[in-house]
Protein backbone atom coordinates (compact mmCIF):
# COMPACT_ATOMS: atom_id res chain seq x y z
CA UNK A 1 0.00 0.00 0.00
CA UNK A 2 1.14 3.48 -0.69
CA UNK A 3 1.56 6.02 1.64
CA UNK A 4 -1.09 8.88 1.01
CA UNK A 5 -0.20 12.23 1.48
CA UNK A 6 -2.65 14.32 3.32
CA UNK A 7 -2.71 17.93 1.40
CA UNK A 8 -6.44 19.20 3.21
CA UNK A 9 -8.85 18.46 5.45
CA UNK A 10 -12.77 17.79 3.98
CA UNK A 11 -15.51 18.88 6.44
CA UNK A 12 -19.12 17.79 6.74
CA UNK A 13 -22.13 18.31 8.44
CA UNK A 14 -23.90 15.53 9.87
CA UNK A 15 -27.34 14.93 10.48
CA UNK A 16 -29.90 12.55 11.22
CA UNK A 17 -30.07 10.56 8.04
CA UNK A 18 -27.39 12.90 5.60
CA UNK A 19 -24.14 14.26 5.30
CA UNK A 20 -23.45 17.48 3.66
CA UNK A 21 -20.47 18.84 2.42
CA UNK A 22 -19.68 21.94 4.07
CA UNK A 23 -16.34 22.86 2.43
CA UNK A 24 -12.50 22.42 2.24
CA UNK A 25 -9.56 23.59 4.11
CA UNK A 26 -5.64 23.63 2.65
CA UNK A 27 -3.09 25.18 3.45
CA UNK A 28 -1.30 27.65 0.74
CA UNK A 29 2.33 28.66 0.30
CA UNK A 30 1.35 28.21 4.01
CA UNK A 31 -1.52 30.25 4.71
CA UNK A 32 -4.48 28.23 5.75
CA UNK A 33 -7.28 28.57 3.57
CA UNK A 34 -11.26 27.19 4.04
CA UNK A 35 -13.26 27.56 1.35
CA UNK A 36 -17.35 27.14 1.61
CA UNK A 37 -18.39 24.14 -0.85
CA UNK A 38 -20.85 25.67 -3.55
CA UNK A 39 -23.99 23.82 -2.86
CA UNK A 40 -23.65 24.50 1.02
CA UNK A 41 -23.14 28.25 0.50
CA UNK A 42 -26.13 28.55 -0.96
CA UNK A 43 -28.39 26.31 1.02
CA UNK A 44 -31.18 27.09 3.31
CA UNK A 45 -31.24 26.57 6.85
CA UNK A 46 -27.63 26.02 7.48
CA UNK A 47 -24.94 26.82 9.88
CA UNK A 48 -21.50 28.84 9.99
CA UNK A 49 -18.61 26.69 10.50
CA UNK A 50 -17.91 28.61 12.96
CA UNK A 51 -17.50 32.27 14.43
CA UNK A 52 -14.80 33.23 11.94
CA UNK A 53 -16.51 31.86 9.14
CA UNK A 54 -19.42 33.11 9.03
CA UNK A 55 -22.09 32.69 5.78
CA UNK A 56 -21.96 36.15 4.41
CA UNK A 57 -18.33 35.12 2.65
CA UNK A 58 -17.19 32.25 0.73
CA UNK A 59 -13.59 31.93 1.60
CA UNK A 60 -11.37 32.40 4.91
CA UNK A 61 -7.13 33.04 5.25
CA UNK A 62 -4.90 32.74 8.60
CA UNK A 63 -1.80 32.63 9.52
CA UNK A 64 -2.40 29.87 11.52
CA UNK A 65 -5.17 27.34 12.44
CA UNK A 66 -8.31 28.93 12.86
CA UNK A 67 -9.52 29.14 16.65
CA UNK A 68 -12.73 27.13 15.99
CA UNK A 69 -10.60 24.35 14.61
CA UNK A 70 -7.82 24.51 16.92
CA UNK A 71 -10.72 23.93 19.62
CA UNK A 72 -11.83 20.51 17.94
CA UNK A 73 -7.75 18.90 18.66
CA UNK A 74 -7.56 18.12 22.28
CA UNK A 75 -5.24 19.49 24.54
CA UNK A 76 -1.95 17.66 24.83
CA UNK A 77 -1.75 18.61 28.45
CA UNK A 78 -4.83 16.15 28.73
CA UNK A 79 -3.72 12.57 30.57
CA UNK A 80 -5.48 10.51 27.95
CA UNK A 81 -4.18 12.44 24.92
CA UNK A 82 -1.33 9.68 24.12
CA UNK A 83 -4.18 6.73 24.36
CA UNK A 84 -6.54 9.40 21.67
CA UNK A 85 -3.54 8.93 19.37
CA UNK A 86 -2.85 5.41 19.83
CA UNK A 87 -6.55 4.77 18.86
CA UNK A 88 -6.32 7.28 15.74
CA UNK A 89 -2.69 5.24 14.97
CA UNK A 90 -0.37 8.35 15.21
CA UNK A 91 2.10 9.81 16.80
CA UNK A 92 1.95 12.02 19.82
CA UNK A 93 4.29 14.01 18.93
CA UNK A 94 2.53 14.65 15.44
CA UNK A 95 2.13 18.37 14.99
CA UNK A 96 0.63 18.39 11.62
CA UNK A 97 -3.10 20.50 12.35
CA UNK A 98 -3.94 18.40 8.77
CA UNK A 99 -3.64 15.06 10.77
CA UNK A 100 -4.89 15.88 14.22
CA UNK A 101 -8.37 17.49 12.94
CA UNK A 102 -8.96 14.59 10.87
CA UNK A 103 -8.17 11.81 13.10
CA UNK A 104 -8.12 13.01 16.97
CA UNK A 105 -9.92 15.93 16.10
CA UNK A 106 -12.64 14.04 13.61
CA UNK A 107 -15.55 13.55 15.68
CA UNK A 108 -16.30 16.44 18.37
CA UNK A 109 -18.95 17.77 20.39
CA UNK A 110 -20.61 19.44 17.37
CA UNK A 111 -22.56 18.18 14.29
CA UNK A 112 -19.21 18.80 12.02
CA UNK A 113 -17.10 15.91 10.70
CA UNK A 114 -13.50 15.92 9.45
CA UNK A 115 -12.13 13.72 6.81
CA UNK A 116 -8.61 13.72 5.34
CA UNK A 117 -7.68 15.41 1.45
CA UNK A 118 -5.27 12.58 -0.09
CA UNK A 119 -3.38 13.81 -2.72
CA UNK A 120 -3.86 12.73 -5.71
CA UNK A 121 -0.74 12.64 -8.42
CA UNK A 122 -1.82 9.06 -10.50
CA UNK A 123 -0.50 9.03 -14.06
CA UNK A 124 -0.65 7.32 -17.20
CA UNK A 125 2.76 5.46 -16.10
CA UNK A 126 1.34 4.60 -12.82
CA UNK A 127 -1.19 2.47 -15.10
CA UNK A 128 1.35 1.01 -17.68
CA UNK A 129 3.43 0.05 -14.65
CA UNK A 130 0.85 -1.79 -12.88
CA UNK A 131 -0.50 -3.20 -15.70
CA UNK A 132 2.64 -4.63 -16.71
CA UNK A 133 3.23 -5.86 -13.13
CA UNK A 134 0.54 -8.48 -13.71
CA UNK A 135 1.46 -9.42 -16.77
CA UNK A 136 -1.93 -8.08 -18.24
CA UNK A 137 -2.78 -6.71 -22.15
CA UNK A 138 -4.65 -3.87 -22.02
CA UNK A 139 -7.88 -6.10 -23.15
CA UNK A 140 -7.55 -8.28 -19.54
CA UNK A 141 -6.98 -5.40 -17.46
CA UNK A 142 -10.05 -3.92 -18.59
CA UNK A 143 -12.26 -7.32 -18.53
CA UNK A 144 -10.52 -8.02 -14.74
CA UNK A 145 -11.04 -4.64 -13.25
CA UNK A 146 -14.46 -3.56 -15.35
CA UNK A 147 -13.08 -0.92 -17.33
CA UNK A 148 -13.74 0.59 -20.61
CA UNK A 149 -10.81 -0.78 -23.42
CA UNK A 150 -11.34 1.94 -25.89
CA UNK A 151 -10.63 4.18 -22.63
CA UNK A 152 -7.89 2.44 -21.18
CA UNK A 153 -6.34 2.79 -24.15
CA UNK A 154 -6.48 6.45 -25.24
CA UNK A 155 -5.30 6.82 -21.61
CA UNK A 156 -1.77 4.63 -22.01
CA UNK A 157 -1.53 6.23 -25.34
CA UNK A 158 -2.11 9.97 -23.58
CA UNK A 159 -5.10 10.66 -25.45
CA UNK A 160 -7.03 11.66 -22.78
CA UNK A 161 -6.86 13.02 -19.31
CA UNK A 162 -8.50 9.54 -17.78
CA UNK A 163 -9.54 11.09 -14.40
CA UNK A 164 -11.94 8.72 -13.80
CA UNK A 165 -9.58 5.87 -14.45
CA UNK A 166 -6.98 7.42 -12.34
CA UNK A 167 -9.09 7.82 -9.73
CA UNK A 168 -10.26 4.05 -9.57
CA UNK A 169 -6.96 2.94 -10.36
CA UNK A 170 -5.31 4.71 -7.36
CA UNK A 171 -8.20 2.54 -5.14
CA UNK A 172 -6.64 -0.61 -7.14
CA UNK A 173 -3.06 0.33 -5.89
CA UNK A 174 -3.50 1.63 -2.86
CA UNK A 175 -5.82 -1.06 -1.54
CA UNK A 176 -4.42 -4.61 -3.12
CA UNK A 177 -7.43 -6.80 -1.42
CA UNK A 178 -9.40 -4.59 -4.02
CA UNK A 179 -7.48 -5.37 -6.92
CA UNK A 180 -7.73 -8.89 -5.42
CA UNK A 181 -11.36 -9.09 -5.47
CA UNK A 182 -11.64 -8.13 -8.62
CA UNK A 183 -9.27 -10.45 -10.10
CA UNK A 184 -10.54 -13.40 -7.70
CA UNK A 185 -14.59 -12.60 -9.21
CA UNK A 186 -13.18 -11.66 -13.29
CA UNK A 187 -10.59 -14.30 -13.29
CA UNK A 188 -12.39 -16.24 -15.73
CA UNK A 189 -11.10 -13.90 -18.44
CA UNK A 190 -7.53 -15.26 -17.94
CA UNK A 191 -5.84 -18.38 -18.80
CA UNK A 192 -5.17 -20.06 -15.51
CA UNK A 193 -1.44 -19.57 -15.24
CA UNK A 194 -1.77 -16.34 -15.69
CA UNK A 195 -4.42 -15.52 -13.06
CA UNK A 196 -2.36 -17.34 -10.89
CA UNK A 197 0.84 -15.19 -11.34
CA UNK A 198 -1.55 -12.21 -11.00
CA UNK A 199 -3.01 -12.99 -7.68
CA UNK A 200 0.25 -14.44 -6.00
CA UNK A 201 1.84 -10.65 -7.19
CA UNK A 202 -1.62 -8.88 -5.34
CA UNK A 203 -1.12 -11.21 -2.50
CA UNK A 204 2.66 -10.43 -2.32
CA UNK A 205 2.03 -6.61 -3.05
CA UNK A 206 -0.66 -6.83 0.25
CA UNK A 207 2.12 -8.60 2.69
CA UNK A 208 4.71 -5.91 1.65
CA UNK A 209 2.38 -2.85 1.64
CA UNK A 210 3.73 -1.63 -1.47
Amino acid sequence: MRTLKIIGVDIFLEKRKTRLHVGVLKRVNGIMMFTYDDHYFTAKNIIPLGPEFPLTQKQFVSNQLFPSLEDRIPSQQNPAYPEYCRLMGIDPNERDAFILLSTIGRKGPSSFMFSPLFERNMKPEDLIKFRESLGLTTREFAKVFEFSQPSLNALERGRTSGKDILKRLEILLNFPAVALDLLIINGGHLIYDKWIAAVEHLKEKGKSGS
